[in-house]
């Protein structure tokens, strides 16, 4: 008997992994907007001290809770917390199915989960292109239906790292249905240097609207995957109903708090990722390499109809970048801000395999 497979679940992309790379010091890894420093040492200190406990199932979600809830200065029963923003994005498909508004809109191209898990939740993907790089608002705004129930905005926007701002923003919410959840996902927010950025921690009370945020990329917890939401308080009961029992492990938990903690440890990464981004602006320029001016850890490169050849070539001298092709960005290339040994390195590469 031959298992039947449902035809959503056929249409998900699938990237199997031929080889595992990058863990030794070999490697410049600049390929998946990583913070390239170790997370702070009040992390490993305090998760040291939690190993002698690893015989307990997790605690310390309010803990957690309470602490991002007094950096934004709101309640902890506004507050999700999540296993990355993967399994948040997945909670939020789940507490939203609807028997007729079954459609999700993304911009084209945005980060591939959004439409990976919407699929295999059921929900119909409406795609809105970009517009010189940018998430159109108003492009999005004119998509919506009867059908629509989620939208998934990416701020900054990965792959491009370009953001919308706040007047445009506000604009927007005014035209979306109370039926209708924004989900605006700022995985690279801390990053942000424009003053126009939106501040949506005001909006989650007033319009449908909840926030994501993750300790992955400024926090250098990616390997523990800690994430986080903030929206209304009925929204987050409803959702925190599809969440799986002890979905964060106990030292995620504990080093996302330690982590928090630790604001000189952030301002170091914020000025590290400054003067890394600043580096590859003028470096490009020399080399009169086009790209995309970013608010987030990461640039994206036009390298022309070579790209995908040229991503191979600083693989075998083990530079490892993105090649944009999955995202229909062929001419591209997306490189994240690593070490400034990396940076040199990855534009001396580049010189030499261009």
């Amino acid at each position: 008997m031959k298992l039947t497979i449902h035809e959503d679940v056929k249409k998900i992309p699938y990237y199997p992994k031929a080889m595992l790379y990058g863990f030794d010091e070999g490697w410049a890894r600049l390929s998946s907007n990583e913070n390239p420093y170790p997370p702070s040492q009040k992390v490993f200190s305090d998760i040291f001290d939690a190993l002698f406990f690893t015989n307990r199932y997790p605690g310390g979600e309010a803990e957690l809770k309470a602490a991002i809830a007094k950096k934004f200065d709101t309640a902890p029963e506004q507050v999700l917390i999540g296993n990355g923003s993967n399994e948040l994005i997945e909670m939020t498909l789940r507490a939203m199915k609807h028997e007729t508004r079954n459609r999700i809109i993304i911009s084209d191209p945005s980060f591939a989960f959004y439409a990976i898990a919407a699929q295999i939740y059921g929900y119909e993907v409406r795609t809105v292109p970009l517009v010189d790089m940018h998430v159109d608002l108003g492009l999005i705004s004119s998509r919506i239906d009867d059908a629509t129930r989620v939208i998934f905005l990416n701020n900054p926007l990965n792959p491009t790292g370009t953001i919308f701002v706040q007047e445009d923003f506000e604009n927007f919410l005014k035209t979306v249905p109370p039926e209708v959840l924004v989900v605006v996902d700022e995985a690279y927010a801390e990053f942000v240097e424009s003053g126009q950025f939106p501040r949506t921690i005001k909006d989650v009370s007033e319009w449908p609207v909840l926030m994501l945020r993750t300790f992955s990329k400024a926090y250098g917890l990616a390997g523990l995957r800690v994430g986080y939401g903030i929206g209304e308080r009925s929204l987050i009961s409803f959702l925190e109903r599809t969440k799986q029992p002890f979905s964060v492990n106990m030292m995620a938990l504990i080093a996302a708090r330690a982590a928090l903690s630790d604001n000189a440890y952030l301002k170091k990464v914020l000025k590290n990722n400054q003067k890394g981004m600043h580096f590859f602006y003028e470096a490009l320029r020399e080399l009169s390499v086009e790209f995309i001016p970013s608010e987030a850890n990461f640039l994206l490169i036009k390298l022309g109809k070579e790209a995908e050849g040229i991503t191979k070539r600083l693989f075998d001298e083990k530079v490892v970048v993105r090649w944009m092709g999955a995202y229909g960005l062929p001419d591209f290339i997306r490189v994240s801000v690593g070490t400034m040994n990396e940076n040199r390195r990855f534009v001396e590469t580049l010189l030499r395999v261009k």
